[in-house]
């Protein structure tokens, strides 16, 4: 889970229950919330077709959170300044450095032994739920000075969340958070700057190894719901990994498999592309695999808006279990919370529940504890408890061994604050309706398809058919298609003409249409009309982030940088100078900033195809841009 102040592109969290499933009305196995069970209690969970069912084939539906903080720390949660220490790792150093590894190992016991306690899982079956997604660190099982080897009771802590969640009647997903060598820069995975596992096949066979010894273990636990196997695999934030993914991903699965062929096993999304690249599970010969993504629309640059929300529940979500139901397998949304008060805080969450429930996926928000500065509920959180009283938090730079020892058992006795409006608008009878905006219909057909002298058109890689709106010479109104511009591969339309040489290339762009949230519509350079062409483009989404995107050499994956969030209009520059291409924003057409650093393209010629790129992110739609102040410098079409 990224920290809020942090920009990434994705998703999650979840709740409650609906009774439609799928094509019917059917009734879900779901424990009632006042049962309390022994491990006899909990029937298989296994995927059949598009749904998870129990041992009778009836639909279950699993609905709770994530217990974050707890077994891979995250310093925003425990209110600590990520400036002062980034992760976990830094964390635990200072620990060593003051007072010693056998010093920080008790500490970290004794933090664990009261951050989560019987009485939690009690508030969590209290709001509903039936679940939890237990992220951990792999370095509870192994150490990296002696790795392939599992530490002495290295499963005491997982043993004993699934103990206490069985005692309340609650599924358990099995999350690593972190994995060895690490899966991305982020400080999810316990510590920042690693992303070793897509270089490094050691890591990927140390994954792989853990989680066959945890599958081992766990073989015969129903309880257990299932193996998420890598959290977040973001690499980056702009690399493609997905071809690595998918063989790290067999890897694994054929580790589980080998001791364990009853549990699900979740095949997570990089930040872009979606599952597609994991092909048919059944042509793939898998048994027993969903898929896990996380869902943060109105976070993380997007725009926080009902229309946002809308958009994603009316367009994303239709769009993705059409995905699903190619691939053969239902899904399960590890991390969401839609977080804002504002934009119906506990009951929008109760309708994504509701949606998610409605087609058959399990769903988790983020997440069931975080500590707070002041103390109490406060408006746009993220946990369902927190500390009831104002903190008392040591300074572990310089607190003594006894003032950190007491501030870690406060934990397990620390007066919580529970967040009732939340829990109220989850566990109702009748959910409170969210007045969500319709979004407009889709567009299939151009209302407008005027001649374009000078101009050539293309719909790049067989993209919805565009048209376009001629307002005057340097204006324009274009409609377009297309699933992306991203990765190895695009969709989208192109209005260009030729440049030999060094350029300049000036457009305002006042408007773009929010089909989806990542909607481009910008200046690009481009080798060629192929859809796997290197280019570059300077682009919004329709939030009015900024950002630059580029694919050095044809067929390769692209990267992508994102900058600041402007009001429209936004201007925008591509300017060619020799071999080198750079992207440039503005707010007002006096101010330029640049996005990105400059970028080479290794296979362009003298001549590239150069122009305004629309892309709506939905090849079923297109979405609107509107092109003002269109300049072109160049020795080919000087500017009249």
């Amino acid at each position: 889970m990224n920290r809020p102040e942090e920009v990434s592109r994705m998703f999650g969290r979840a709740w409650w229950i609906c009774a439609v499933i799928l094509m019917g009305i059917v009734s879900p196995t779901v424990l009632a919330a006042d049962t309390v069970a022994d491990k006899s209690t909990f029937q298989w969970v296994r995927t059949e077709g598009m749904s998870f069912v129990d041992e009778a084939g009836d639909p279950v539906i699993l609905k709770g959170c994530n217990v974050g903080n707890w077994l891979l720390l995250e310093m925003w949660m425990l209110c600590i300044d990520h400036g002062q220490f980034p992760d976990q790792y830094a964390f635990e150093q200072n620990l060593i450095k003051r007072f010693g590894q056998s010093e920080k190992d008790r500490l970290m016991e004794l933090y664990r032994e009261n951050w989560i306690r019987p009485r939690d899982f009690k508030i969590i079956r209290s709001f509903g739920f039936n679940v939890i997604r237990l992220p951990f660190n792999y370095r509870l099982l192994e150490d990296d000075e002696h790795p392939f080897e599992l530490k002495e009771n290295a499963f005491v802590w997982l043993d004993r969340a699934i103990e206490m969640a069985e005692a309340e009647g609650i599924y358990v997903i099995l999350d690593m958070h972190g994995v060895p060598g690490g899966q991305s820069v982020d400080h999810p995975t316990g510590r920042v700057e690693q992303n070793k596992l897509w270089d490094d096949p050691v890591y990927a066979k140390r994954t792989a190894h853990l989680w066959k010894l945890i599958a081992n273990r766990y073989k015969d636990r129903p309880s257990v719901a299932g193996y998420d196997v890598i959290n977040e695999p973001y690499n980056d934030f702009s690399g493609d990994i997905r071809p690595k993914l998918r063989d790290i991903f067999q890897q694994i699965y054929q580790a589980i498999r080998s001791v364990d062929q009853k549990h699900v096993i979740f095949a997570p999304a990089p930040l872009w592309g979606g599952h597609k690249f994991y092909g048919n599970v059944h042509d793939n010969g898998w048994t027993q695999v969903a898929f896990t993504e996380h869902h943060y629309p109105g976070l993380f640059g997007s725009d926080p808006s009902l229309r946002t929300h809308a958009n994603f529940i009316y367009r994303t979500l239709p769009e993705k279990q059409e995905e699903l139901e190619a691939l053969g397998a239902p899904l399960f949304v590890g991390e969401w919370n839609p977080v804002f008060e504002n934009l119906g805080g506990g009951n929008l969450m109760r309708r994504y529940f509701d949606e998610y429930a409605r087609y058959g996926w399990a769903a988790t928000i983020w997440s069931y504890k975080i500590l707070h500065p002041e103390g109490g509920v406060i408006d746009d959180n993220w946990y369902m408890v927190s500390n009831a009283e104002p903190l008392n938090k040591p300074d572990f730079t310089t607190a003594s061994l006894e003032e950190i020892e007491a501030y870690f058992k406060w934990f397990g006795t620390m007066k919580y604050v529970i967040d009732e409006p939340m829990r109220e608008a989850l566990t109702r009878p009748d959910p409170v309706p969210v007045d969500l905006p319709e979004p407009a219909p889709l567009v299939t057909t151009p209302p407008f398809k005027d001649e374009l002298p000078g101009w050539t058109a293309t719909d790049i890689g067989e993209a919805l058919p565009g048209g376009q709106k001629v307002e005057s010479s340097d204006s324009i109104i274009i409609y377009g298609g297309g699933s992306d511009i991203w990765n190895d591969a695009d969709q989208f339309r192109f209005v260009w003409r030729e440049l030999t040489g060094d350029f300049t290339i000036q457009a305002t762009l006042h408007k773009l249409g929010d089909t989806n949230l990542y909607a481009k519509a910008g200046l690009m350079a481009r080798v060629s009309t192929d859809p796997s062409s290197a280019h570059v483009l300077v682009h919004p989404f329709p939030s009015g982030k900024v950002a630059l995107g580029w694919r050095s050499a044809s067929g390769q994956p692209m990267k992508e940088i994102q900058t600041d969030t402007l009001d429209w209009p936004i201007f925008l520059r591509l300017t060619r100078r020799g071999a080198v291409i750079t992207g440039e924003y503005s707010s007002d057409g006096q101010t330029w900033l640049r996005a990105g650093d400059p970028v080479t393209l290794e296979d362009a010629g003298d001549t590239l195809l150069v122009g305004p790129a629309v892309l709506s992110h939905d090849n079923r739609t297109l979405t609107e841009a509107v092109f003002t102040d269109i300049r072109i410098e160049s020795a080919d079409f000087p500017q009249p």
